[in-house]
């Protein structure tokens, strides 16, 4: 009998697609994908703009420095403070030498675009920084004696050598407004090449139209000039009178002396001794390379105070604030600063005050102090020792109040911890009393030089 058997083939499965949870893994995969892409997107576009940014402002800085000596900024017949109807008279920009003229031995703010066009020139605008109450103190309170403010005059060049027409606004910015960055226009038509614009002259015919390129102005500068440090050997000048300074007073005998009390009268006089012994032709100038400034210009005159009711645009500009604290590494590396503001409001310090982040610039001030009872050179009453040095913001902590809290909202003082970066401050025993923030710096550009003046200190 023949017996047969069947054999069942192996149940295998034959899978005919895929099932939708492998679809949504994939969907899944695939859109992490694309948004980790689409994400460093904006990263690259921040770092690129960061590059451009320091690429520009490393090119501007010498640039700029080099017009500013080539139209004659650095002498200080150019040195013109608007509205001073007597400026053939020693002001407080220089004084009378039997021969020459010679700048008082103080710093300087070199800012011609500051009163040019409707500005104005009010004489409230030639103090730099701005006034302010939010300061520690209640009062104008960022000073070391109750006369003289932690202050510099600001100026403007004229028009020719002794001359007394300031720049206007179009002149100014012929010499301190960048033309690097062209201006460019796109058509409607997305298929055609983006064109430069050209200024033209009015009425002329097509051949020898244009004039020249448009910029778009977006970066200028300023100049801040703060005289180098006295010889330490002329110390011998003192006069016995003043055997009781304490070495680190002597050290600071170096620095500018500020004559000036800012009343606006703009004389004084009762230091010309004073200034003759140490009168000097040799400043570091300090470029300040801003960017999108003129917009952020105010008009008219400056108030006499600045405090938690002024407008944004006047608490934000230009701000001197408290050092709480300073501690300095020495050298380059980086150092640590706290700095101190006064006011009620928390959004005021976040966001105006202490508004501050990554690649700011702060500059940081001090002055020798008046000591009771000590007998200073030709008298006791004016500081001196202003120094100014200009750092390089690299971090910030949150705004603190008064209890230590980064969100609590008690007053009337805030703090916030910064780092920051740059020179060696003087080695004398005072730490500096005060910042200066300034909107809108993206870089500083600093370099010895000397003054183009016919004086017995010229080479």
């Amino acid at each position: 009998m023949l017996v047969t058997k069947h054999h069942q083939p192996l149940a295998t499965s034959h899978r005919l697609g895929i099932t939708l949870i492998e679809v949504m893994m994939s969907t899944m995969v695939v859109s992490l994908g694309i948004l980790g892409l689409a994400s460093l997107i904006p990263l690259g576009t921040h770092l690129t703009n960061r590059g451009t940014l320091a690429d520009r402002v490393a090119i501007l800085g010498e640039r700029a420095l080099h017009e500013f000596m080539i139209r004659g900024g650095h002498n200080p017949s150019r040195w013109f403070i608007p509205g001073d109807t007597d400026p053939a008279t020693p002001g407080p920009n220089e004084f009378s030498l039997s021969t020459a003229r010679l700048p008082v031995r103080q710093p300087y703010m070199i800012d011609p675009m500051f009163f040019g066009g409707n500005y104005g020139t009010d004489v409230s605008r030639t103090k730099f920084p701005y006034p302010t109450q939010l300061a520690i103190g209640g009062t104008d309170t960022f000073y070391d004696t109750t006369s003289k403010a932690m202050q510099m005059w600001r100026i403007s060049l004229n028009t020719t050598p002794g001359g007394t027409t300031a720049l206007s606004l179009p002149q100014a910015k012929l010499g301190f407004q960048s033309e690097d960055d062209l201006a460019i226009e796109r058509p409607s038509d997305g298929e055609l090449p983006a064109f430069q614009t050209f200024f033209k002259r009015t009425g002329a015919s097509t051949t020898g139209e244009f004039v020249k390129r448009q910029a778009t102005g977006e970066y200028s500068w300023m100049v801040m000039l703060v005289p180098e440090a006295y010889d330490q050997s002329r110390v011998s000048y003192l006069p016995s009178s003043n055997k009781d300074l304490t070495s680190a007073e002597l050290q600071l005998m170096q620095p500018p002396i500020n004559i000036e009390d800012f009343s606006g009268a703009g004389r004084a006089s009762m230091l010309g001794s004073t200034i003759n012994d140490v009168a000097t032709d040799e400043y570091t100038a300090h470029v300040l390379i801003t960017h999108k400034r003129a917009g952020g210009i105010p008009q008219g005159a400056i108030p006499a105070t600045i405090n938690s009711s002024s407008s944004d645009e006047l608490k934000t500009n230009e701000r001197a604030v408290e050092v709480a604290s300073f501690l300095s590494s020495g050298g380059y590396s980086t150092g640590e600063v706290q700095l101190q503001c006064k006011t009620n409001d928390r959004e005021d310090a976040e966001e105006r005050v202490l508004k501050l982040s990554n690649g700011d610039w702060i500059c940081l001030a001090g002055r020798l102090p008046r000591t009771s009872g000590t007998t200073y050179p030709r008298g006791d009453n004016f500081p001196r020792g202003d120094v100014y040095q200009w750092y390089r913001v690299v971090m910030v902590d949150d705004v603190l109040d008064s209890t230590g809290s980064s969100t609590g909202t008690s007053g009337p003082t805030y703090t916030r911890q910064v780092s920051i970066s740059g020179p060696d401050w003087p080695s004398g025993a005072y730490t500096p009393t005060h910042a200066i923030i300034v909107e809108g710096v993206v870089g500083v550009y600093s370099k010895r030089i000397r003054l183009e003046s016919q004086s017995p200190w010229s080479p």
